[in-house]
């Protein structure tokens, strides 16, 4: 009586982790993709892309629309049409592992130095404030594509088909790779990068509370600008590095705590990778694995719809673009409508 128990808890785990990871894949794929495209053309936006945090914003932006197409599409294959491509083939299995994890680390690196940024233009010492330059984030965006592939090379080798007694079938060939992998992505790409967000994004709220308690040191005119223009053009500046923050300090919030479910457990599985588990274990740890997996995609899906709903910078700036889209489809329309009438009604002399 109790193996037809375990039977049929195991077969209801197993069925809601399939639907589970069939519609949360679908629904991030869809919606992740056409967030980060949108989040690409507003921020790749002159009026927005003269801000270092931008340039940030547009490099983690990028990155997580390369790994919404190469993370997603093959889990995409093996949920709804036949089986997963990077499961049988080792070639996919390395290319999709060294670009999905050298999207993540170099996405949330961007958003580390976005923080440190904004850290930056907070400040008060104006040495620091020099930091905050499109000159370093370029640079700094540079180096972090190339640290964060030259890291993850080593799955090119580690990482093959077929794997025994490994959580996924794609995953690293040896206990020495797996452990190292784990590791190394636990530490370098959650955990250290969320603790300097939470770090960096309570000192630019720190910083931003005391430049609120700032009181004007001249309330007389002051070379032709009366204290009332100074207050309307310090609240103004404040405006718009809060509108950048507070879209910052939410997906950092955000990206934390999808992110680290799916470290802690990669950590967990490598290290009691050779306990011999029950069926029933086995279907929950499966049913665990595919729930944090899809967080770790749905926190590389959102950052667009939360620009739009924190931004207000971004969400004008989104709209401008918008009406400047629907303006040239109209004209492009109009062009189409006016050739086409010359053509099929010619003008009889």
């Amino acid at each position: 009586m109790s193996n037809v128990t375990d039977s049929s808890t195991i077969d209801l785990i197993n069925n809601i982790s399939a639907q589970i990871n069939r519609y949360i894949t679908l629904f991030v794929l869809l919606f992740g993709t056409i967030g980060n495209l949108l989040n690409t053309l507003v921020l790749s936006q002159p009026s927005l892309r003269s801000n270092p945090c931008v340039l940030y914003f547009l490099g983690s932006s990028i990155s997580s629309l390369g790994i919404m197409l190469v993370g997603l599409p093959t889990r995409f294959i093996g949920v709804w049409i036949s089986t997963d491509p990077t499961n049988t083939n080792a070639f996919l299995c390395k290319s999709r592992i060294f670009l999905l994890y050298g999207f993540r680390t170099t996405s949330v690196w961007l958003i580390v130095f976005a923080t440190v940024d904004r850290w930056f233009v907070s400040s008060f010492r104006v040495t620091r404030r020099f930091l905050s330059s499109r000159r370093i984030a370029h640079k700094s965006i540079f180096i972090i594509h190339i640290l964060s592939f030259l890291l993850w090379s080593q799955t090119l080798y580690c990482y093959n088909t077929d794997r025994i007694q490994a959580p996924l079938t794609c995953y690293g060939m040896s206990p020495i790779c797996r452990i190292f992998n784990d590791v190394t992505y636990a530490i370098t790409t959650v955990l250290i990068p969320s603790v300097l967000m939470l770090i960096f994004g309570f000192l630019t709220i720190h910083n931003i509370n005391r430049s609120q308690r700032a009181v004007v040191p001249f309330m007389g005119t002051i070379h032709g600008i009366s204290a009332l223009n100074m207050r309307k053009r310090k609240k103004k500046n404040r405006f718009n590095k809060g509108s950048l923050t507070g879209m910052l300090l939410l997906q950092v919030i955000l990206l934390t705590l999808f992110s680290l479910p799916q470290a802690l457990q990669q950590l967990y599985l490598t290290f009691t990778i050779s306990t011999i588990r029950s069926p029933l274990r086995k279907a929950i740890e499966n049913f665990i694995i595919n729930i944090n997996f899809s967080l770790t995609y749905v926190g590389n899906s959102i950052p667009f719809y939360i620009y739009t709903l924190t931004g207000i910078l971004f969400r004008r700036t989104f709209i401008q673009l918008i009406r400047s889209i629907y303006r040239q489809l109209i004209l492009f329309l109009c062009i189409i409508f006016i050739n086409l009438s010359h053509r099929l009604f010619p003008a009889t002399r």
